[in-house]
């Protein structure tokens, strides 16, 4: 996609990692069109492959039905509503898939000059701009509200159940709200969506490190990001999809 007097490009790569035995993850990219998509499923025995699958699906469906317009915050709205009623009747429907729901992020790059961005659950979005990484988004966890209410000082004093519980993610109930920004977008500027298993596995100094010494070869950060995640364990599925402009690459990332 060009946008701002640059080529946008994507990549994205999913890993079932180094312990799980089902890949939980989906996500999808159109490039040309300026769309990512991720998600990160749970819910038992093939509960949270089909509630990811699902939503990602329903949800490239609506956006790419709005044709090359600019997208609207309305629309994602209504994207993230239909891919959550989506899930929520499949489970209904089948007792198997009763407890099934996921996470989902997107993102959008606007004609205009803008990026809408989205998500609900812990799935996470990240911007490296000027060498500084930077997280678009606010986990929707209970290990995020403690941080947030200084009940705690560090994810490292959290108890281990607390990992992986959210307060918010799609699927789980009947209406689900997304929590939207639209940005301007900036030539040089890389994203990234990434689910938990990357997250929980890598600092974001680390990822930093290699959106800026990669960041003009998408495909090849994809993996390397990948590939680090699972040398440190690999204990989830990890996925992630790097959107980039960059033209060059160096070291030296901070981040915000």
């Amino acid at each position: 996609m060009e946008l701002l007097g640059v080529s946008w490009r994507m990549a994205a790569l999913t890993d079932v990692g180094r312990v799980r035995v089902r890949n939980e993850d989906w996500l999808s990219y159109d490039e040309s069109g300026g769309l990512a998509i991720l998600a990160d499923g749970m819910g038992g025995y093939a509960g949270g492959e089909v509630a990811s699958r699902l939503a990602v699906s329903t949800c490239s469906q609506v956006l790419q039905a709005e044709g090359a317009g600019v997208l609207r915050e309305c629309d994602m709205r209504r994207a993230f509503r239909e891919a959550n009623r989506a899930v929520f009747m499949e489970a209904c429907m089948d007792p198997a898939l009763r407890h099934m729901g996921t996470t989902l992020a997107a993102l959008a790059l606007r004609p205009d000059g803008s990026v809408l961005v989205a998500h609900v659950g812990d799935s996470r979005i990240y911007r490296l701009r000027k060498n500084i990484l930077h997280c678009l988004t606010r986990d929707h966890s209970l290990l995020r509200e403690q941080l947030d209410a200084g009940m705690i000082g560090s994810k490292d004093e959290a108890p281990p159940a607390w990992k992986g519980l959210l307060t918010r993610a799609l699927g789980v109930g009947a209406e689900v709200e997304p929590e939207l920004d639209v940005l301007a977008l900036e030539p040089g500027d890389i994203y990234l969506l990434c689910s938990d298993g990357l997250t929980d596995m890598l600092s974001e100094e680390d990822i930093g490190e290699v959106l800026l010494a990669l960041g003009s070869r998408p495909a090849v950060a994809a993996e390397l990001l990948v590939e680090l995640a699972n040398d440190q364990g690999g204990t989830d599925n990890i996925s992630v999809i790097v959107v980039s402009s960059r033209e060059g690459g160096s070291l030296g990332a901070e981040v915000d």
